[in-house]
């Protein structure tokens, strides 16, 4: 069984936007699963609204992510403020039209060159064009907005096991203590129009040390659970 993983070094500042803030635009701690699914579509060459196929094949590969500075993203989260411009028409007497610019405050929350590791696991021969693909993409590689770039560092296919494991290096699905608990965006529905969202919990440090054994997969010496 292979399983391939990488690192998303932010060169500058990422936003991963909550979809329910407006005016102030707060951001996930960490990419969402259908972020990392558009970054690996976009590698790919297919098209911003994949059709069926295409779908199925970015919701049937699991991944798992771990923050590797996650007290470092949370003490540089900064927030800086932008100003939306907003064109109104107005109607003038001297002219036909007439187009002014006014501006509205808008606070969008920054991570601060963040890291983190991703691990992927789905059908061999996907895998191994992903792999290829991250090092050679069919269009410039970003997350979160489109103009917020990445580098790609770390890439590995390598041979995995399915174990049971209580140390555990990536974010996990469910509420634990002494994580921060986050409900992330996990894949869309088949129209587009609906969003299914997981909660998961975010370890200060890693390994995480759970009370119970779980279903993981090991990546060498790393153990990660995967959606």
């Amino acid at each position: 069984m292979q399983g391939l993983t990488f690192e998303l070094e932010g060169i500058y500042f990422l936003c991963f936007r909550k979809p329910t803030t407006t005016s102030l635009i707060l951001s996930y701690p960490l990419p969402p699963f259908t972020t990392i699914r558009g970054l690996i579509a976009n590698c790919l060459g297919m098209p911003r609204f994949p059709d069926y196929k295409q779908q199925l094949i970015l919701q049937n590969i699991r991944i798992g992510i771990q923050p590797i500075n996650p007290r470092e993203i949370h003490r540089n989260k900064t927030t800086e403020m932008c100003k939306l411009l907003k064109l109104i028409e107005r109607e003038a007497a001297a002219r036909a039209k007439v187009w002014s610019f006014p501006s509205a405050p808008m606070f969008r929350e920054f991570l601060v060159t963040p890291r983190y590791r991703v691990f992927l696991i789905g059908e061999d021969g996907l895998l191994k064009e992903i792999y290829e693909k991250l090092q050679n993409p069919e269009r410039p590689l970003y997350l979160g907005q489109s103009d917020d770039m990445v580098d790609i560092l770390n890439l590995e296919l390598m041979e995995i096991e399915e174990i049971v494991s209580k140390e555990i290096h990536s974010i996990v699905k469910g509420i634990y203590e002494g994580c921060e608990v986050v409900k992330l965006p996990y894949k869309f529905s088949e129209d587009g129009k609906s969003l299914e969202e997981i909660t998961i919990s975010i370890p200060q440090e890693f390994p995480l040390e759970l009370e119970e054994e779980v279903k993981c997969y090991k990546f060498e010496e790393e153990n990660a659970t995967t959606y």
